[in-house]
């Protein structure tokens, strides 16, 4: 039964979305007579969102440049399981660039078919072939042919797939020789392993976080530091300037009070000098007066 729809379902999701759901109708209504299980189940298959069906054409028609895209993804998420932080760095590089070749040449491929996809369509594009390289189920997804709607990765959690497929046991996509393993659909103790190697490396890349973040820190410190030593030096050679300007104003100051000194007893005795000067000038004067009053009292002198 499986096989069976999943035949039929890439029939029809090769379809250019106007003819879709004519075309569905009118298979489930050839199959009802001879197989009603079948045909209810072609009944309801839901025709692609726009990103969905850019997917699915790179997926028939692009299908080695799709492959060579999840077998990198593969390589980036063995590189994360060992903490290959190098190998990381170029593989993202090269994902990257992947993913923008791949969804323009899905964009171009949709626009000569008469459906150029908008930006946010684009967008959802390139968001699935992504959420392709970062989980083994999304992988087998994106390649199927038969996508639904567009997906999205969420960081280290598995990617959502509910309601993603069309048909979701449908035959897998197999990596390519020479990749690091086959993605068929995993069973629940796969999608385990899966989430448990998903959550060693969400703590490994969290604790790599913290550790970059104390380096940092113990970086800024330093700056910090070497900052308050360069003031430091530059406060202790200002000091010692300034020591050396008080003691030169000490000096002259000690000058200046010796000068007071000198300058006051010169003073002193410059006073006491006046003083004398003073006194023995009242004492003449005080004479001389007296000897004018004896010259009057005397009268003339005699002829």
């Amino acid at each position: 039964m499986v096989a069976a729809l999943a035949v039929l379902a890439r029939e029809l999701y090769g379809l250019q979305p106007e003819g879709f759901t004519a075309a569905r109708n009118a298979r489930a209504g050839e199959l009802k007579p001879s197989d009603a299980a079948l045909a209810k189940q072609v009944a309801v298959l839901r025709k692609p969102a726009p990103a969905a069906w850019v997917v699915n054409l790179l997926a028939r028609e692009h299908p080695d440049d799709l492959t060579a895209l999840l077998d990198l993804g593969e390589r980036m998420r063995t590189a994360q399981e060992q903490l290959d932080r190098d190998a990381l760095r170029r593989l993202g590089s090269e994902r990257r660039a992947a993913v923008t070749a791949l969804a323009q040449a899905g964009a171009a491929r949709a626009a000569g078919l008469g459906h150029p996809p908008t930006p946010a369509v684009l967008g959802d594009v390139e968001q699935t072939l992504l959420a392709g390289t970062s989980d083994p189920a999304a992988a087998g997804a994106v390649a199927s042919g038969l996508l639904i709607k567009p997906l999205r990765a969420g960081g280290f959690d598995p990617v959502d797939l509910h309601g993603a497929v069309a048909v979701p046991d449908a035959a897998p996509w197999v990596a390519s020789p020479g990749s690091a393993q086959s993605l068929a659909p995993p069973d629940p103790v796969q999608l385990a392993d899966v989430r448990r190697r998903k959550e060693a490396r969400a703590k490994a890349e969290r604790r790599e976080h913290d550790a970059d973040a104390a380096a940092a820190e113990v970086d800024a410190l330093e700056r910090r530091a070497h900052r308050l030593e360069l003031r430091r030096a530059s406060l202790e050679a200002e000091i010692a300037e300034l020591r050396e300007q008080l003691g030169t104003a000490e000096a002259a100051l000690a000058a200046v009070t010796d000068d007071d000194s000198a300058l006051t007893e010169a003073r002193a005795q410059a006073t006491r000098a006046a003083d004398d000067a003073s006194a023995r000038a009242r004492d003449a004067r005080d004479a001389a007066d007296a000897l004018e009053k004896t010259d009057r009292h005397a009268g003339p002198p005699a002829s």
